[in-house]
């Protein structure tokens, strides 16, 4: 039985059902987020899939939300979940996403093995890519926190979602929020979790992914240093590493990632109103 949700109506659950503590903010667009209701909170906690991959289930103060991560390259139109109750009934409910006007960003890269990589340097982004993604779709049974801070203090200097152009040559859009800072500043966990992996990846150098929970994960790159170790669990707030200029960059600066489900997500859905919609300094 299928089930076709309006914005409003998605709304309203979450304003019914959410619990006390920070939920990111539904947003239907590429790169955004759906927090759906899927069972009430009576049952025991249903499974949902999307895209064929597990996604972040959470109990509301009525009900079990979906937070659902909506990849960048997300058909516009109605998208379909499935649900799995404890006792093995399943039902579809559908939500429908909006196109989004993500602006273009041109880049001059001065290495141009960055932009053009050699066929060493193309053998060893093909391994990273595998590596990576097997990394996004890492699905922990934790139960994770969306009380997210900013990692590290400094200006915005590159939004999720950019259409991104190096050199005069088009490349996929930009995965996470760029911060501008000073090199050798601190870097700080947004939200508590475990390191999942730490090391120097060819186009994002020296990075720290850490786990959160079912499916929410976040990245931090280009760092100079690296403090924590893999398996290590980290509190929110804790210094993780200090912002750098590894990897394929322009200048210094903190790139951080959010994935849900494996996709990329804009981070700013995280934040406080205040940090969220904060003009390019």
């Amino acid at each position: 039985m299928k089930y076709t949700l309006s914005f409003i109506t998605i709304f309203t659950y979450i304003l019914i059902t959410l619990p006390a503590y920070s939920f990111p903010r539904n947003d239907l667009k590429p790169g955004g987020i759906a927090i759906i209701t899927v069972a009430p909170s009576n049952l025991l906690k249903p499974s949902v899939t999307y895209q064929k991959k597990s996604v972040a289930v959470i109990k509301g103060n009525q009900n079990w939300l979906a937070v659902v991560g909506i990849p960048l390259n997300a058909k516009i139109g109605q998208q379909s979940m499935t649900i799995t109750l404890a006792s093995k009934k399943r039902t579809t409910k559908t939500f429908s996403i909006k196109d989004y006007p993500y602006r273009t960003q041109r880049l001059t890269i001065k290495n141009k093995n960055k932009v053009n990589p050699n066929k060493t340097s193309s053998k060893r982004i093909e391994r990273e890519f595998f590596f990576k993604k097997k990394l996004r779709n890492t699905f922990t049974s934790n139960t994770p926190h969306f009380n997210f801070i900013l990692p590290t203090v400094g200006r915005d200097s590159g939004r999720f979602g950019m259409r991104r152009i190096f050199n005069k040559q088009k490349r996929n859009p930009h995965s996470g929020m760029d911060i501008a800072a000073p090199l050798g500043r601190s870097v700080k966990a947004t939200e508590a979790g475990r390191v999942l992996f730490t090391g120097n990846l060819f186009f994002t150098g020296n990075v720290v992914y850490i786990d959160h929970g079912n499916g929410l994960l976040s990245l931090y790159a280009h760092l100079s240093k690296i403090i924590v170790k893999k398996g290590q669990k980290v509190n929110r707030g804790q210094i993780i590493g200090k912002v750098g200029k590894t990897g394929r960059v322009t200048g210094t600066h903190l790139h951080w990632s959010v994935y849900l489900n494996g996709n990329a997500v804009d981070p700013r859905l995280f934040l406080p109103i205040k940090n969220r919609d904060k003009k390019k300094q």
